[in-house]
């Protein structure tokens, strides 16, 4: 085999970054774009070691859960992945995700993995957009590149942002803005992030290497008049070096400092820099899930680790005696307070540090979970944490998991420990990606 030879090949599989899977001579291809079921003629354009890749040159008999992309960008942005694939099949090839890296990597394979939890309407589903700016216009990155993608709309956005995109656009034509450059580290205008609830209110931030906004006015009234329902305008200050988004400094231009949004009956305050799930809808869906694993009935003490903004904890607050929330970072406790606060919840509190270092001093002044909640990074859980669950004995814990694969290497690890898994449900929060939640229920 080489380079540049073409070869036809049926594809068996995908990879959760949108790749179709086939084998030539017992070596895996990976072929961008395909779909598991297509028959294709592809040009060989990498050899390694253990697999080659290819790009698609003819779509010989296509998939029967192929579809044609209904994003013009697809192939050439890199927010999406699986939109050549239907709906229904996007769902399967998650729950494959998920129950392969439960057997591959966990040993699981006594316990079923639910079907996955899908959207009605898988578009216009983020509450967040973090637009980047080129000479070309305003876009996302391209797959696999820092180069821009010129952009009209986004079907994961609300219908809103295609006039975000328009409006800066626009003042950009008008030379409003002097581009920021990454390599030289001049320029202002780094990026803008959209963000908005249901009810369709927008924030508009505009993130800028100084303090200084030139044409303030013109600006402002070009958002007022061009977005609808904006609500609060900022320039965030953003004077680091490299491709961090978002500075720490913000201020607020126009509008109210914060918009609300709100999941189930609680109701949370939303700033430029507050962490908060991009698919409110499905947000809700995973947390009610998490609530009939809990299976609270009162009396119960609760600690929410990784807890972040504390949403879990809170969302399930009216339902245990006292929660107890841990996040490592100070912005996020203050948030999470504010937000306690805020829904006049009394129950719950929240520490600052390392859940497996806070949790264990909870414990010697006597302390004692009844259930743990657990919602870490990608990264996974500590092993210490992991050890710290055992040696508290906690009967029940509910793990929220954003990585199949490290989730099944600490549920392997839980296992050792005497847990067993009791129920595996994947949840689709970004229809058209590779991305999927689990939420996973374990006793003792």
């Amino acid at each position: 085999m080489k380079i540049k030879e073409k070869i036809t090949i049926v594809l068996e599989d995908i990879t959760h970054s949108g790749e179709g899977v086939g084998r030539v001579d017992n070596m895996i291809v990976f072929v961008d774009g395909g779909v598991p079921g297509d028959t294709v003629e592809i040009e060989i354009t990498a050899i390694k070691k253990t697999y080659m890749t290819g790009k698609i040159i003819k779509l010989i008999a296509p998939s029967g859960t192929r579809q044609e992309p209904p994003c013009l960008y697809f192939g050439r942005c890199g927010g999406c992945q699986l939109l050549q694939v239907q709906y229904d099949a996007q769902l399967a090839i998650k729950h494959k995700i998920v129950t392969d890296a439960l057997e591959r990597i966990g040993g699981i394979k006594d316990v079923p993995v639910n079907a996955v939890i899908g959207m009605e309407v898988p578009y216009r589903y983020r509450n967040k957009a973090q637009f980047k700016i080129s000479g070309k216009g305003v876009g996302f990155f391209a797959k696999r590149s820092h180069q821009i993608v010129p952009i009209e709309d986004c079907l994961t956005q609300p219908e809103s942002c295609a006039q975000v995109i328009e409006t800066f656009n626009a003042l950009l034509k008008d030379g409003c803005f002097e581009l920021y450059d990454e390599q030289q580290h001049t320029g202002f205008l780094r990026g803008i992030v959209q963000r908005t609830n249901e009810q369709g209110e927008n924030m508009i931030v505009i993130v800028g290497n100084g303090k200084k906004l030139k044409h303030k006015d013109k600006i402002l009234q070009a958002i007022t008049e061009r977005i609808p329902d904006v609500r609060s305008i900022y320039l965030n200050v953003n004077t680091t070096r490299g491709n961090a988004v978002l500075g720490r400094e913000n201020h607020l231009l126009l509008g109210t400092p914060q918009i609300e949004e709100r999941i189930g009956d609680l109701s949370f305050l939303i700033s430029p820099n507050s962490f908060f799930q991009v698919n409110t809808r499905q947000t809700k869906v995973m947390y009610d899930l998490v609530k009939r694993m809990a299976a609270l009935t009162g009396t119960e003490t609760l600690f929410d680790l990784y807890c972040g903004t504390g949403t879990i904890g809170l969302y399930l607050a009216r339902e245990a005696a006292q929660v107890y929330g841990i996040e490592i970072v100070e912005n996020a406790v203050l948030d999470a307070q504010e937000n306690a606060e805020r829904n006049q919840i009394e129950n719950i509190s929240f520490i600052q540090g390392k859940s497996e270092t806070e949790a264990p001093k909870l414990a010697d002044e006597g302390v004692h979970p009844d259930v743990i909640v657990l919602d870490p990074p990608r990264k996974g859980c500590d092993p210490a944490l992991l050890e710290m669950i055992k040696n508290l004995a906690v009967p029940k814990v509910v793990y929220v998991s954003c990585n199949p694969s490290t989730l099944a290497r600490d549920l392997k690890i839980m296992r050792e420990y005497g847990y067993q898994v009791q129920e595996v449900q994947p949840v689709d929060l970004f229809p058209g990606t590779g991305h999927v939640e689990t939420v996973v229920k374990l006793s003792r």
